[in-house]
C-alpha cells in the first residue's frame, strides 16, 4: 500500500535471487488500493521486470485499501499448481538472498507440511536494524502475544512466511489487517503443523505504513483473537494435513 518506490528498488533483486530455483517460480505483486496514478506507474514497474523475468505476473491493483491479510490472500488466489505459497513485505526490509534462503528451507524440508516463519534476533550474522522507538514497541507486543494468545514465538509478525498451499486454501481466514500474522499462527497451532523459525538479517525501511494508529490496532486485535483461538477446529482436510510423523518442535 502506497510502497511503489521502495517496491521499484527491491523487486528486481529479488527476481533476480529467485531465478535460479529449480521447478518453478512465480511472482505475484499486489497494491492494496494505492492512488490510481501510483498503480499505474507500479504497473509500468513491474511491466519492466517482467520483460526480464518471465515468472513475474502483472500487477494485481486493488481498488480499495483491504490490508494486509487481504492483500496476501488476493495474492495466493492468483496461484495455481503451486505446491508453496510465502508472502514478503514489499519495502525490501527482508533482503532477497533471505526470501530465497527461507524458500529452500521448505523446499528441502522433505514434503512434511509446515509452516517457514523469518524471525528478527538479532544475531552477530544476521544483524537487525530497527528505529528504537520499533523495537520498544515490538518488544510490548511479543509480550502481550505471549499473555494473551500463548504464542511463544520470538517474532509473529516479521513479513516473511512461507507455507503449503494446501493449508491456505482449505482455510477459512477472517483477519484482513496486521493481525494475519496471528492468525496464521493460531490456526497452525490448532492443528499441530510444525512451525520452524529462522533468522535473518533484516533492515527497517522508512516510509513504513505501520503507525501508531495501526500498532494500537494490533494490540486490540490479540485481545480479539484470545476469545477467537478457543473456537479454533480445523476441517477435515487441514486436519489429514497435519497427519504426519515429524519432530515437534518448540513452540
Amino acid at each position: 500500500y502506497r510502497d511503489a518506490a521502495r517496491l521499484a528498488e527491491f523487486l528486481p533483486g529479488l527476481c533476480a535471487a529467485l531465478s535460479g530455483f529449480a521447478g518453478g517460480v512465480r511472482v505475484q505483486v499486489v497494491d492494496d488500493g494505492s492512488p490510481p496514478a501510483e498503480q499505474l506507474w507500479l504497473a509500468a514497474e513491474v511491466d519492466r521486470v517482467r520483460r526480464i523475468y518471465d515468472f513475474v505476473h502483472p500487477l494485481l491493483a486493488q481498488a480499495v485499501n483491504g490490508g494486509k491479510g487481504s492483500a496476501i490472500r488476493a495474492g495466493w488466489a492468483t496461484a495455481e499448481s503451486m505446491h508453496w505459497l510465502a508472502f514478503v513485505d514489499a519495502d525490501g526490509a527482508a533482503p532477497a538472498t533471505e526470501v530465497v534462503a527461507l524458500i529452500e528451507r521448505a523446499r528441502n524440508s522433505g514434503g512434511a507440511p509446515a509452516l517457514f516463519i523469518a524471525v528478527r534476533t538479532n544475531q552477530i550474522v544476521k544483524p537487525v536494524r530497527r528505529f528504537w522507538y520499533r523495537q520498544f514497541g515490538s518488544r510490548l507486543f511479543s509480550g502481550w502475544v505471549r499473555r494473551c494468545l500463548g504464542l511463544k514465538l520470538s517474532d509473529t509478525q516479521c513479513g516473511l512466511k512461507v507455507m503449503p498451499a494446501s493449508f491456505v486454501s482449505e482455510t477459512a481466514w477472517r483477519e484482513n489487517g496486521f493481525a494475519f500474522d496471528l492468525e496464521l499462527l493460531l490456526r497452525a497451532r490448532a492443528i499441530d503443523l510444525p512451525i520452524f523459525t529462522q533468522p535473518i538479517a533484516w533492515t527497517e525501511q522508512a516510509g513504513s505504513s505501520l503507525g501508531p494508529g495501526a500498532m494500537l490496532g494490533l494490540f486490540a486485535a490479540v485481545w480479539r483473537l484470545r476469545r477467537f483461538k478457543s473456537g479454533l477446529s480445523p476441517s477435515p482436510a487441514v486436519h489429514r494435513l497435519s497427519g504426519f510423523s515429524a519432530p515437534r518442535p518448540p513452540r
